[in-house]
């Protein structure tokens, strides 16, 4: 993936592996999460909850808001099921309205809501961004993530033909 920027009038373009788990670990930062209205190259948030969580064996890292909400990954949009319903956090919290988090909710109904990490306990999760699609999470915060049939047939249709 390349993150390509202008500074001080020249283009920079940086590129990183991305990650081809099929399904991931992932923990709660301790960074808390900082609003922000676009995708923006001040990182630095994201950068330190990453590289706290691979220090531990996980993957990635969820970030909670000041109030303790559930928001963002480092670099992608979270998703659960709870009961028949998809949910996400809420927009209105500050997160990045990623371009795969649009693409779910343009092919299915989504709520948008504010949770405390205990609200997913139990819950069956995944990660989406433009570059991956849909991911799994396999364990959360230490504890094993229940499988739901629905997120394989989401991600069967994520990319159009």
């Amino acid at each position: 993936m390349s993150d390509n920027g202008l500074t001080d009038g020249h283009t920079e373009i940086e590129t990183r592996d991305v990650n081809t788990e099929r399904a991931i670990s992932v923990v709660v930062a301790g960074e808390v999460h900082q609003p922000y209205p676009h995708k923006t190259t001040s990182r630095e948030q994201f950068g330190r909850a990453l590289a706290t969580a691979r220090r531990t064996g996980a993957h990635d890292a969820l970030l909670l808001t000041a109030d303790g909400f559930v928001a963002e990954g480092t670099a992608w949009n979270l998703f659960w099921w709870n009961d028949g319903t998809l949910c996400t956090p809420a927009a209105d919290l500050g997160i990045l309205p990623g371009l795969g988090r649009r693409r779910i909710m343009e092919l299915t109904d989504v709520k948008e809501v504010r949770v405390p990490v205990a609200g997913l306990a139990g819950r069956s999760l995944f990660i989406a961004n433009a570059v991956r699609g849909i991911v799994e999470i396999a364990a959360f915060d230490g504890g094993t993530v229940p499988r739901d049939p629905r997120t394989a047939e989401l991600a069967s249709g994520f990319w159009p033909d």
